[in-house]
């Protein structure tokens, strides 16, 4: 990844921003009646993550098991190697259209299309489809379905100008976001390009660039404490202390977020390149997905696809007897990355001396192996294992067990096996999901006080070393046209010590709707997620307006409820008698942003 703070990239992608917007209005200024409006496809575009840099520090006892967000046009495009038999597919091609049969409710006329889907897929009624009484049974992915391209006009103009099999497409997209919680103000006017270029020289081969490059002007227009709200978070820290925060930006952005070639050959597919790997089927929570770390830039606001980091993979899918073997290796080593420092979504950052194992040496790569059948209990079953580092690095420490001291930091990234399986399993018209995933290796954080051999020391340099399990379940299921997939997760600690900051059953409860209405033209969304260990939760509402087959227009809330994290020691009465005293201990994820609730819009045009 490249980061660009001179002009000429900023004014770059200015301009590309809004000359597209204004290509699209021009394209859409024929009158249109209110018919014609709302008749036809549509399309939700695709979208990339940035790649963020690793050398920041995130402690994961603050996140836990916390599930990220959930966005099903998302999953769609991360090409996910087990494909339920369920409303989405996913195609590394462009987008595609795709004769399906509709199962409607007659009594809701609202939702007699799901051709918006975000997915990126059109889907036309078939002529034999039917009105009926009951919800949508679940699809099989068609096998002779008759496919053709849709694409944007630019993205047409662009195709004829270029050799046979050569294609482009992308989008150009703003975010503004406003916070309404004291100090009231613009937190994101983000301008986006994103860029996709594929090569198709023949049946075997297939090859795949994609980037993006973003600047926000949010930076230009309002103070940086202002945006970040740093009195009102810091309010019981000194001045001093707030006035030498950083003050680091997410803008301006040039990321290459994608760069493989594909090589088809009878038994074996074989993808070279920087590149997503998904495992899970429970989407947005990381049970067995933990190929591709995390961008918490922006927390885990932004879509799916937008906060995973690609990494430079080689992987084989070798297919034998009705199974699919793949097989993993990733040379390229990176971790997750917090927002940016003294930003309103900061929650740790880097600490000073931190080790981290070099890439590109066969010793310190990972390795995974995944195999995935349909022919047992007329299920799809996966098996996996992966040989990775810990995305979080272990806060080994020495300090005496006394208020007073300082504790030496010497934190460092850590081997850690994953052994996982998964499920998908069809009952009647719901969708059974489930993973889970042992690892034997992981560190947990132990408390400050801790002193069991009563030395003076805190025992085991800060951690101790244990084995657990997590585990997930979920269902999809379709109710008078709207789809509901609500899922729980939990982590569980064997031979569990009372010092471990985190708790020994931990676990979060998710729930994703999704409805189309106005005859697939318009789509409503709500993620929520709630964590009764920690008594915080997050929510996310959102309504999608399709204006054409290219430009949508989105507008939601963030909405956080909890309270803040604590670790050490605090200040006992006022900020400025620096008097220490005892504190309890705990970790928070959401609870950290409960004053960042904010209201949002998105202007996305894709060609």
């Amino acid at each position: 990844m490249f980061y660009c703070s001179f002009s000429l990239s900023r004014i770059l992608i200015q301009i590309l921003s809004f000359g597209t917007l204004l290509l699209s209005a021009t394209v859409y200024a024929e009158p249109q009646t209110l018919e014609s409006f709302w008749d036809g496809d549509s399309i939700i575009g695709e979208e990339t993550v940035p790649e963020p840099e690793s050398d920041i520090f995130i402690d994961d006892s603050v996140l836990g098991n916390t599930p990220l967000d959930i966005h099903s046009e998302d999953l769609d495009q991360l090409e996910p190697e087990t494909k339920p038999e369920i409303k989405h597919y996913s195609d590394d091609s462009a987008k595609k259209e795709i004769d399906i049969p509709l199962v409607v409710d007659p009594e809701d006329k609202e939702s007699e299309s799901d051709a918006a889907s975000e997915t990126g897929l059109i889907i036309k009624p078939a002529e034999e489809s039917k009105v009926s009484d009951t919800p949508a049974e679940p699809l099989e992915a068609p096998v002779e379905a008759v496919v053709t391209e849709e694409k944007g006009y630019l993205s047409r103009f662009l195709s004829a100008l270029t050799i046979p099999g050569f294609s482009v497409n992308g989008y150009i997209k703003n975010e503004t976001a406003y916070r309404f919680r004291e100090p009231r103000s613009m937190t994101k006017i983000k301008n986006i390009l994103y860029l996709e270029a594929q090569y198709v020289p023949s049946d075997m081969l297939k090859f795949n660039a994609a980037g993006w490059g973003y600047y926000d002007h949010v930076y230009d227009l309002f103070d940086y404490q202002t945006i970040s709200a740093r009195l009102e978070r810091e309010d019981k820290e000194p001045l001093v202390f707030i006035e030498d925060l950083q003050e680091n930006k997410d803008s301006s952005v040039v990321a290459l977020r994608e760069l493989y070639v594909d090589i088809f050959l009878d038994d074996f597919d074989i993808r070279l390149g920087k590149q997503y790997v998904v495992w899970g089927v429970l989407e947005g929570n990381r049970v067995t997905d933990e190929i591709n770390p995390i961008d918490f830039r922006e927390l885990t606001l932004p879509n799916l696809i937008d906060y995973r980091i690609p990494l430079w993979t080689a992987k084989v899918d070798y297919y034998r007897d009705e199974a699919t073997y793949q097989f993993l290796w990733i040379p390229e080593l990176k971790f997750h990355k917090p927002a940016p420092g003294g930003s309103e979504w900061e929650l740790l950052q880097s600490v000073e001396g931190t080790y981290f194992p070099e890439s590109y040496k066969l010793v310190n790569s990972e390795f995974g192996v995944r195999m995935t059948t349909d022919r047992l209990f007329d299920s799809e079953i996966a098996l996996s294992y992966f040989y990775t580092w810990d995305d979080y690095p272990v806060m080994f420490r020495h300090m005496r067990v006394m208020l007073d001291a300082d504790p030496i930091f010497f934190p460092t990234y850590s081997r850690m096996s994953l052994w996982g399986a998964t499920i998908l399993k069809p009952i009647g018209k719901t969708i059974l999901k489930g993973e889970i995933a042992y690892a034997p290796d992981k560190y947990f954080g132990i408390q400050n006080t801790t002193d069991g051999d009563g030395d003076g020391f805190l025992d085991q340099n800060g951690v101790f070393k244990k084995a657990h399990v997590r585990w997930g379940l979920g269902v999809d299921f379709n109710y008078k046209g709207m789809e509901i997939s609500p899922a729980i997760v939990q982590w569980i600690i064997f031979a569990y010590d009372e010092p471990i900051i985190q708790d020994e059953f931990e676990t979060t409860i998710s729930l994703y709707l999704r409805k189309p209405l106005s005859k697939g033209r318009m789509l409503f969304e709500l993620l929520a997620i709630y964590s009764p260990n920690y008594k915080e939760s997050y929510m996310k509402p959102k309504v999608t307006f399709m204006m054409s087959d290219n430009f949508q227009f989105t507008a939601g809330f963030d909405l956080f409820q909890g309270e803040k994290s604590q670790f050490g020691v605090g200040v006992g009465g006022t900020a400025q008698s620096g008097n220490l005293v005892a504190i309890e201990q705990r970790a928070r994820f959401f609870g950290n942003f409960n004053e960042n609730d904010r209201f949002f819009v998105e202007f996305k045009y894709s060609y």
